[in-house]
């Protein structure tokens, strides 16, 4: 079994948690070994949340520097403050209307060691469907795209469509769904 370690930062009522619960239960529906670690403080009131999560036969869920293999940023600051958490060769998708960090210097820091630079609006996005809390699904509909075969997009709709409460379900199963077909558009316009 292939190990994975993500990170996922962001801030108090970005969804961090839920969405960091939702890979947690898809990878523990599958049998796989699965650890988990949440640091926050002042998340209540917009501080720092940012959620480990380890798939395979790790013996800690934290996650040093430079030993995650992914880093959605659920929202943008907190995803490049955590950027030195991502290895050489990592995924980083952020969640943000500029295509990248907004610093070219950091951009081609990134690219120098190889980390796979991603961004989303999943804030427009969700607005657009009439809900802005489903900005955390849009992101991990995005990441679905590349999380084969353990976070697939049937994978994560699957645990959503028998997790979600009955009045969320409809915006999850578009914001998902909106994530994935964004990223697929990227990759066949050949800008991932």
């Amino acid at each position: 079994m292939k190990k994975q370690a993500l990170i996922i930062a962001g801030v108090g009522g970005r969804g961090v948690l839920v969405g960091s619960t939702i890979l947690l239960n898809t990878a523990f529906q599958q049998n796989l070994p699965v650890f988990s670690a949440d640091e926050y403080g002042m998340s209540q009131r917009g501080g720092s949340v940012v959620s480990h999560l380890k798939i395979g036969p790790y013996q800690s869920p934290l996650i040093g520097m430079g030993e995650a293999d992914v880093l959605l940023g659920f929202e943008a600051s907190e995803g490049i403050k955590n950027l030195p958490m991502l290895k050489e060769g990592g995924l980083c998708i952020l969640n943000t209307p500029e295509p990248g960090t907004g610093n070219s210097r950091l951009d081609s820091y990134l690219s120098e060691r190889g980390v796979i630079l991603s961004t989303i609006d999943a804030d427009k996005t969700a607005a657009e469907i009439g809900s802005p809390l489903s900005a955390n699904m849009v992101m991990l509909g995005f990441y679905s795209f590349f999380g084969k075969p353990t976070f697939s997009f049937s994978k994560l709709m699957e645990y959503i469509e028998h997790s979600s409460p009955e009045r969320f379900l409809g915006f999850n199963r578009k914001a998902l769904k909106l994530g994935y077909q964004h990223a697929k558009t990227l990759k066949d316009k050949g800008l991932l």
